[in-house]
Protein backbone atom coordinates (compact mmCIF):
# COMPACT_ATOMS: atom_id res chain seq x y z
CA UNK A 1 0.00 0.00 0.00
CA UNK A 2 1.28 3.45 -1.13
CA UNK A 3 1.86 6.06 1.81
CA UNK A 4 -0.98 8.21 -0.44
CA UNK A 5 -3.36 5.37 0.21
CA UNK A 6 -2.37 5.22 3.98
CA UNK A 7 -3.42 8.72 4.44
CA UNK A 8 -6.92 8.22 2.18
CA UNK A 9 -7.61 5.32 4.64
CA UNK A 10 -6.65 7.48 7.97
CA UNK A 11 -8.96 10.35 7.18
CA UNK A 12 -11.62 7.35 6.33
CA UNK A 13 -11.12 5.03 9.23
CA UNK A 14 -10.85 7.66 11.37
CA UNK A 15 -14.42 9.50 10.21
CA UNK A 16 -12.60 12.73 9.65
CA UNK A 17 -13.58 15.18 6.80
CA UNK A 18 -10.85 15.39 4.25
CA UNK A 19 -9.34 19.11 3.65
CA UNK A 20 -9.18 21.19 0.47
CA UNK A 21 -5.60 22.11 -0.87
CA UNK A 22 -6.48 25.96 1.01
CA UNK A 23 -7.19 24.60 4.16
CA UNK A 24 -4.19 21.57 4.10
CA UNK A 25 -1.57 24.22 3.43
CA UNK A 26 -3.28 26.04 6.39
CA UNK A 27 -2.48 23.24 8.66
CA UNK A 28 0.78 22.63 6.76
CA UNK A 29 1.71 26.26 8.51
CA UNK A 30 0.69 25.23 11.79
CA UNK A 31 2.42 22.25 11.68
CA UNK A 32 5.74 23.99 10.69
CA UNK A 33 4.87 26.53 13.57
CA UNK A 34 4.77 23.51 15.91
CA UNK A 35 8.14 22.57 15.07
CA UNK A 36 9.64 26.55 15.14
CA UNK A 37 8.08 26.16 18.92
CA UNK A 38 10.30 22.74 19.82
CA UNK A 39 13.60 24.40 17.90
CA UNK A 40 12.92 28.14 19.59
CA UNK A 41 12.81 25.59 23.44
CA UNK A 42 15.85 23.93 21.95
CA UNK A 43 17.92 27.09 21.94
CA UNK A 44 17.35 27.48 25.57
CA UNK A 45 18.04 31.53 24.91
CA UNK A 46 14.55 32.87 24.97
CA UNK A 47 12.18 33.60 28.03
CA UNK A 48 8.89 32.88 26.40
CA UNK A 49 5.36 34.52 27.79
CA UNK A 50 3.12 31.70 29.65
CA UNK A 51 6.03 29.01 29.77
CA UNK A 52 3.70 26.57 31.32
CA UNK A 53 2.22 26.23 28.32
CA UNK A 54 4.48 25.93 25.54
CA UNK A 55 6.39 22.69 24.89
CA UNK A 56 9.61 21.25 25.87
CA UNK A 57 11.86 19.96 22.47
CA UNK A 58 12.57 16.24 22.67
CA UNK A 59 13.84 14.64 19.73
CA UNK A 60 10.71 12.26 19.70
CA UNK A 61 8.25 15.57 19.66
CA UNK A 62 10.31 17.29 17.06
CA UNK A 63 10.28 13.64 14.85
CA UNK A 64 6.53 13.98 14.89
CA UNK A 65 5.80 17.41 14.49
CA UNK A 66 8.31 17.12 11.46
CA UNK A 67 5.98 14.35 10.40
CA UNK A 68 3.16 16.17 10.71
CA UNK A 69 3.93 18.80 8.63
CA UNK A 70 5.18 16.16 5.75
CA UNK A 71 1.68 14.13 5.91
CA UNK A 72 -0.55 17.38 5.34
CA UNK A 73 2.01 18.57 2.35
CA UNK A 74 1.04 14.71 1.19
CA UNK A 75 -2.67 15.89 1.99
CA UNK A 76 -2.28 19.45 0.24
CA UNK A 77 -1.17 17.25 -2.26
CA UNK A 78 -3.92 14.50 -3.05
CA UNK A 79 -6.33 17.70 -2.47
CA UNK A 80 -4.80 19.01 -5.24
CA UNK A 81 -5.13 15.45 -7.56
CA UNK A 82 -1.29 15.53 -7.35
CA UNK A 83 1.28 13.02 -5.42
CA UNK A 84 3.86 14.96 -4.08
CA UNK A 85 5.80 11.69 -3.18
CA UNK A 86 5.97 10.39 -6.49
CA UNK A 87 7.32 13.88 -7.81
CA UNK A 88 9.50 13.86 -5.57
CA UNK A 89 10.76 10.66 -6.43
CA UNK A 90 10.83 11.48 -10.34
CA UNK A 91 12.72 14.62 -9.90
CA UNK A 92 15.11 13.24 -7.61
CA UNK A 93 15.90 10.70 -10.24
CA UNK A 94 16.27 13.05 -13.17
CA UNK A 95 18.31 15.16 -11.85
CA UNK A 96 20.70 12.56 -10.34
CA UNK A 97 20.22 10.82 -13.97
CA UNK A 98 21.76 14.29 -15.47
CA UNK A 99 24.50 14.26 -12.86
CA UNK A 100 25.70 10.90 -13.34
CA UNK A 101 25.57 11.56 -17.15
CA UNK A 102 28.34 14.70 -16.80
CA UNK A 103 30.57 12.16 -14.90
Amino acid sequence: MSLVQLIKDYYVARGLTFPNFDNAIKFVITEIAEVLELDLDRSGTWVRNNPENKPKYNKEDMAEELGDAIFMLIVAGIADGVDPLEALTNKINRKMSKTNSKV
